[in-house]
């Protein structure tokens, strides 16, 4: 089976795991086909994609030049038949060809079955199972998705909406950690995406949490300090009502931001507290 990775360079992997090399063009529609596997894609489509708007007269006959160039290149690589790839993989459907996850083993693929059985989990409030199936989906990222492949419109819009389902992806599995109580380990890495993505509220109110769990309260609201500031200053706007909460909550001390493990130690420390008392007015009594 051939293995296509886009979560990061392109690469395509053939029977033996070598490498699989195609001119950039031939590369850069296949690319679109991995990122649309299992549907339909215009020939249309793949002449805007390699085009734009300036497409030559010869766009169809060329495309189709190029799907058999791939379909040959996949061919050797799996010591198939063109005509084989082309009825089992690289598919003609009337004007259009699908790339199909029959014989394909595709990174995209995987990534989105464990990003929604893990988001699943955790609206379940199965947190431990969710976070370990969002580290998983995380783990595939190698990279900027198809960071080696010259990117036209079609592309580009794919690569966009990848690269926000990974900081969607990221948000839940950070939400499902703390929900776990996984706070201490959490610092460094929520500390690192603030400073990549210093306008993003929800990584900012992570990492307040995760400070003043860890019991840096102070560092928590300097965190909203520098956050406010930055919103100010660049786009003229407060922080949103529920990060002004948080830091409400930060300040009095709120209980619902302690974890669900922390405050069942609290009743267990309130439970034998009392019964230690229950016990000394037993004894004086």
């Amino acid at each position: 089976m051939v293995q296509i990775h886009v979560l990061g360079p392109m690469t395509i992997f053939g029977d033996d795991l070598e490498p699989v090399v195609l001119a950039p063009k031939p590369r850069r529609l296949l690319a679109l086909l991995a990122v649309n596997a299992d549907s339909a894609v215009s020939i249309n489509a793949l002449v805007q994609e390699l085009w734009g708007d300036s497409p030559p007269r010869t766009a169809t006959a060329t495309i189709q030049t190029y799907i058999g160039q791939v379909r040959r290149t996949l061919a050797e690589a799996l010591n198939k038949s063109a005509n084989e790839i082309a009825e089992e993989i690289l598919i003609t459907e009337g004007g259009s060809y699908v790339l199909s996850t029959r014989g394909v083993a595709l990174d995209i693929t995987e990534y989105e079955m464990l990003t929604a059985a893990g988001n699943a989990a955790v609206q379940r409030g199965e947190f431990v199972e969710g976070s370990d199936l969002l580290h998983q989906a995380v783990a595939l990222w190698r990279g900027p998705a198809l960071v080696n492949v010259e990117a036209g419109e079609l592309l580009g819009a794919r690569i966009v909406h990848l690269d926000e389902s990974l900081l969607c992806t990221l948000e839940h599995r950070i939400y499902a950690d703390l929900q776990r109580g996984a706070h201490h380990t959490l610092v460094p890495e929520i500390t690192e995406l603030t400073a990549r993505h210093p306008l993003h509220e929800n990584f900012h109110r992570h990492l307040m949490l995760a400070l003043y769990r860890c019991g840096r309260r102070a560092e928590a609201l300097a965190v909203m300090r520098r956050l406010r500031a930055r919103l100010v200053e660049e786009l003229g706007l407060e922080p949103s009502p529920f990060l002004v909460q948080m830091e409400q909550d930060i300040l009095r001390g709120a209980p619902s931001l302690d974890t669900h493990q922390r405050r069942s130690a609290q009743r267990t420390t309130v439970v034998r507290q009392q019964d230690r008392w229950s016990m000394g007015s037993m004894m004086t009594a």
